[in-house]
């Protein structure tokens, strides 16, 4: 009899050390599956994550691009260019991070219309300027078969927003280096570039 209860005993603790060993090897592989879910889940998250919302390294690669140059934010000059003869250097020195877009609007004297842009000088990106640093413009002022000439004694430049607009704030007076240009119908501008090379075509 009592070697029968003890047999029953140890039966009876085999049993529920079994049902104990089944039970964590459940749990633990739930937990490692739950753990799993997580990584993946976090994995998923981090993908999804917009560009730089996770912060930027300290090149500050993924910086926020931030606004067009307003006429505020930058100060226009136009000089005068060794070559090719008769041209004209705009240089745009920006007072704050900003965005060159485009091309300049140039407006002679009172003129209704802004004179016209060279496609091919069209950069691959805008020029994006830290504060004292200058975009440029290259301007040809006349052309063998442009038409009648005349002085220009006035240049007023507009710079554009990212869609191609004029960005709000007016037109910014540029000061013609010795008061006067000569130009004809065909005058026009190159976009705004990195260097005074590209803008001068050289």
């Amino acid at each position: 009899m009592t070697h029968r209860l003890l047999r029953t005993t140890a039966v009876a603790l085999t049993a529920a050390a079994a049902l104990t060993l089944t039970a964590c090897g459940g749990g633990g592989g739930g937990g490692k599956g739950d753990g799993d879910g997580k990584s993946d889940q976090s994995a998923a998250t981090a993908s999804d994550a917009p560009p730089g919302a996770a912060g930027e390294d300290s090149a500050g690669k993924g910086a926020k691009k931030g606004d067009a140059c307003a006429p505020a934010d930058v100060k226009v000059e136009a000089r005068p260019a060794k070559k090719p003869a008769g041209a004209l250097l705009l240089v745009a020195t920006a007072k704050k991070e900003c965005t060159a877009y485009g091309f300049p609007f140039l407006r002679f004297d009172k003129d209704q219309a802004t004179a016209d842009m060279d496609a091919a000088s069209k950069p691959k990106e805008p020029v994006r300027l830290a504060a004292g640093k200058a975009a440029y413009a290259g301007v040809r002022p006349t052309s063998p078969d442009g038409g009648t000439a005349r002085e220009a004694k006035e240049l007023s430049v507009g710079l554009q927003a990212a869609n191609g607009d004029p960005v709000e704030g007016g037109e910014i007076p540029a000061a013609l280096p010795g008061g006067k240009l000569r130009i004809d119908d065909s005058v026009r501008t190159s976009y705004w570039v990195a260097s005074e090379a590209a803008a001068l075509g050289k």
